[in-house]
């Protein structure tokens, strides 16, 4: 790397030079057409017949316009000089050259552009060759230096947009563990607290983890004990509606377990309950089923 190197260095500065001299040029050139318009303007006004006052009026103010104009140019000139000349000095060069000797520096400094880095890696490269091999998501990248080394790299090929969207396997299989024994809300908890995002950066929601449980048949955690009994059940064992349920849950008539407030209650029928609630049916024909008023009130269900 280090003739590379210096290569790359002497580039810059040769480059920048030469930059600078082209408009240093420029401006001298536009300095010489002033003098010659001025000149000209002089020997117009030298040569004219002075009685022609009015005719010799108008070449004076050409004549010092022309002046004017040269002057103007010459301070432009003067104030480029001193502001443009980037590389000029030999301090400024040992800069260069000290810049050149860690070009990741170079490379990574805020005020480096990416047309700069481009620019580098032309004066460095002298060529680049990308082969396709057989395997459909790899490629060759073969790079010559200019010093006669060769690079050989092995790149994977960019993800389609849909690859880039699709969850890993690593959090297929880390849903698939916790749907053992969470449900779908407590699941997005547990992966947010992991430090787990999304694909698009957001945090895992319900409606996500259904997605990917359906995505991948990961079925639902089995929350629910085998001797529990859903409202629905209950009201049909019992032949009344589920508000009815409801009601002797919240009275604690029946034990009953809700896992959060948006999940259903599991209800669990002990031999005295089912007593004392069969005889509170049988004893109440509003309780009955078929005769409980869909607008019956808690007192109603007394």
């Amino acid at each position: 790397m280090q003739p590379a190197e210096l290569e790359l260095a002497l580039a810059a500065l040769a480059e920048l030079e030469s930059r600078d001299q082209a408009l240093l040029r420029q401006w001298q050139m536009r300095i010489e057409r002033a003098e010659y318009e001025a000149a000209l303007a002089e020997r117009r006004y030298l040569e004219v017949d002075p009685s022609q006052r009015l005719v010799a009026s108008t070449l004076e103010r050409r004549w010092n316009d022309a002046l004017l104009q040269l002057g103007d140019l010459k301070k432009q000139t003067a104030e480029f000089r001193r502001q443009e000349a980037r590389v000029a000095t030999p301090e400024q060069k040992a800069k260069v050259l000290a810049l050149a000797q860690d070009l990741p520096r170079v490379w990574h400094a805020p005020t480096t552009q990416a047309k700069d880095r481009k620019r580098m890696l032309r004066l460095l490269l002298k060529d680049i060759t990308v082969e396709k091999p057989s395997s459909p998501k790899q490629l060759l990248v073969h790079l010559r230096w200019q010093g006669g080394a060769a690079t050989h790299l092995t790149l994977p090929v960019p993800l389609s947009i849909a690859d880039r969207l699709r969850y890993p396997a690593a959090l297929v299989d880390r849903v698939r563990e916790l749907a053992h024994g969470l449900p779908d809300a407590e699941i997005a908890n547990r992966l947010h607290r992991e430090g787990h995002a999304s694909a698009k950066g957001k945090p895992y929601t319900t409606r996500i983890l259904r997605w990917i449980r359906w995505r991948y048949q990961i079925p639902p955690a089995t929350l629910r004990r085998p001797e529990e009994l859903t409202v629905q059940q209950v009201a049909q064992y019992f032949g009344v509606r589920t508000t009815v349920v409801y009601y002797w849950i919240e009275r604690r008539l029946i034990q009953a377990r809700q896992l959060n407030q948006r999940m259903p209650y599991w209800i669990t029928l002990t031999g005295s309950d089912e007593q004392k609630l069969q005889n509170r049916v049988h004893h109440s024909s509003r309780l009955q089923k078929g005769k409980v008023s869909p607008n019956a009130t808690a007192e109603g269900a007394l």
